[in-house]
């Protein structure tokens, strides 16, 4: 007599038939830098503090860069051409905008990486 095929078991009962526990792996923790609080690797908001992870510049600070940015070459440009402000230059609105995108460059490139940040005060 020739043997059969060997019954086959559902995942289920194949992991019931194993009687030793396997341990969970442990998981990443790392502190909280706002309030030093336990936290996980992978949080975007602490628990603890609402905290939340960013990644670049928020709106406000794009905005106040840009800001400063066109307040810049716009002083720059009264003190080293004044000609260009008695009667209304169109050299003027692209030196305005060019101020504009040095200050929005500036907020990219100054507020890069990962930041916690407390946007919301509670």
């Amino acid at each position: 007599m020739k043997p059969g095929p060997l019954p086959r078991l559902t995942r289920s009962a194949a992991t019931r038939l194993d009687s030793t526990p396997q341990s969970l792996p442990p998981r990443s923790m790392s502190a909280c830098p706002c309030c030093h609080q336990p936290l996980q690797n992978t949080a975007s908001v602490c628990p603890h503090c609402r905290a939340e992870k960013h990644y670049g510049p928020v709106k406000r600070e794009v905005l106040l860069s840009s800001l400063c940015g066109l307040a810049l070459v716009l002083g720059l440009t009264r003190l080293l051409f004044p000609q260009l402000f008695a009667p209304f230059s169109p050299w003027l609105i692209l030196l305005m905008l060019a101020g504009l995108a040095v200050g929005f460059i500036f907020a990219q490139f100054r507020f890069a990486g990962d930041r916690w940040l407390h946007l919301h005060k509670d």
